[in-house]
């Protein structure tokens, strides 16, 4: 749904202030200036999502859905396995659960862009 913004705030700024607001803008991840401010106006606060951990475990478990996949077509077609099937399988797998020990991963790590910085 579009919103209308029909209503205009103008804003001067130093220079030095200018930077911080940008230099704030770009950690919280933001890229447009309006919607910046207009969002730390309102509420104080924008949360970004770090989800590059998360993506690298979807990665390895789309991985090992692939393989399994290709194994259950094999079999439903009548034909053999192969234990390096098997074996890539218990690998990736294993690759898996060890990142996810030494990462001590959460399903997301956030991180809240303040008033105070």
């Amino acid at each position: 749904m579009l919103i209308m913004r029909e209503q205009r705030i103008h804003l001067r700024v130093s220079q030095d202030e200018y930077d911080l607001i940008r230099q704030k803008m770009a950690q919280s991840g933001c890229v447009n200036m309006s919607a910046y401010l207009r969002k730390m106006a309102i509420d104080g606060l924008i949360v970004k999502l770090d989800m590059s951990e998360m993506k690298e475990i979807l990665r390895l478990l789309q991985y090992n859905g692939n393989n399994i996949n290709q194994i259950a077509k094999r079999l439903n077609e009548g034909k053999s396995i192969y234990a390096l099937d098997i074996a890539d399988i218990k690998n990736k797998q294993a690759e898996y659960l060890q990142k996810n020990k030494t990462r001590n991963i959460h399903p997301t790590k956030i991180r809240i862009a303040s008033h105070n910085g």
